[in-house]
């Protein structure tokens, strides 16, 4: 999984990368930090037998979710400071104005902090969290330099010499960034799958089957955009895909879809978990959405069709052709909004 910032051709993959794991972080966050109600709000670990130990561990996990998705935030900053100044080792003077506003730096620090000092200890996630602390703290006098220099225009009185000095040593913080961020968002794979195996079997034991098959349908959507990854698929190549491997799992979305949309036409079961049917169908909707961009991408490489070079010059367009992985991963995007706003 490549987050490395410095190469200009990975910037893309990056991001398409990161949304898989950012956006699992969000439904992880909704359904494991909101306790107090009878909907797929997680656990409400005191409420049903769960010591305080429990509630700090959980507590602790969604801090260092926090983390994790203000780290994207901040990879986007990177990123466009490096579409203005270049990724080389020489700084190259922008056409337009550079963006060095790294806002998040500090929240990061503290998040990182809270996180880390917080009971109970998690083992080898709070000795690498250490480490990108140490990368964030490093950074944060140089960003907050950055930021005055080229919001005040310092560059128009010295013709961007001091750009150099700072271009030079951001470049260093930012390779020990990708080492650090890397080793955090390893461990940090690993407690979600804990978390959601044992969200999984809360939600059987309760028989809350709406919640659970909610669960099932994003699982398979984290295959599809694994699967995505794996292939290494952009609009680029995608006729080179694998539609043997995307055409089972459209298998497995559409029974998992199919048990979801059961459930969800059963009263007696929506009012059980607490749900009106307002707020499934919009979740419902974006579901047979994300069927249909999956069925597309399948139909796409089976018919070896390529994406034209107009749309591929734009990430706006890219999503929104048919038939595109960035257009599946969008379509993903907008069922994980369907998922949360269910929880609010």
């Amino acid at each position: 999984r490549s987050s490395d910032l410095i190469y200009e051709g990975e910037i893309i993959k990056m991001k398409k990368t990161k949304i898989l794991v950012i956006l699992l972080m969000l439904i992880l966050l909704i359904s494991c930090g909101k306790k107090g109600n009878n909907k797929d709000k997680g656990f409400d670990l005191k409420n049903s037998g769960g010591t305080n130990q429990k509630v700090d561990e959980i507590e602790k996990y969604n801090s260092y979710i926090g983390v994790y998705n203000k780290l994207v935030s901040f990879e986007k900053t990177a990123n466009s400071y490096f579409k203005g100044a270049g990724i080389e080792a020489q700084f190259k003077k922008p056409e337009g104005s550079i963006n060095a506003n790294f806002y998040d730096v500090k929240s990061i620090i503290t998040e990182l902090e809270k996180a880390i000092s917080a009971k109970p200890k998690m083992g080898e996630l709070d000795k690498v969290s250490e480490n990108l602390l140490g990368v964030f703290k490093e950074l944060k006098p140089l960003a907050e330099d950055m930021d005055s220099y080229y919001s005040g225009k310092d560059y128009t009185s010295d013709n961007y010499k001091k750009a150099q000095e700072f271009h030079t040593k951001f470049l260093e913080i930012i390779k020990k960034y990708d080492a650090a961020v890397l080793a955090f968002r390893t461990e940090m794979d690993k407690k979600i799958v804990e978390q959601r195996e044992k969200e999984a079997q809360k939600l059987q034991k309760e028989g809350r089957v709406i919640a659970y098959n909610r669960m099932v349908i994003l699982s398979v959507g984290e295959e599809v955009l694994n699967e995505i990854s794996k292939q290494k698929l952009t609009g680029a190549n995608v006729i080179s895909g694998d539609a043997a491997k995307f055409k089972a799992l459209q298998e497995k979305l559409i029974n998992a879809v199919g048990e979801f949309n059961k459930y969800a036409k059963d009263e007696k079961q929506m009012e059980k978990e607490g749900y009106k049917d307002y707020q499934l169908s919009s979740f419902i909707h974006e579901a047979d959405g994300f069927k249909a961009s999956l069925a597309s991408l399948v139909e796409r490489i089976e018919a070896k069709k390529p994406i034209s070079e107009f749309s591929l010059r734009d990430q706006f367009f890219l999503e929104n052709e048919t038939g595109s992985p960035e257009n599946v991963v969008k379509s993903f995007n907008e069922l994980v909004k369907a998922y949360n706003d269910m929880n609010r």
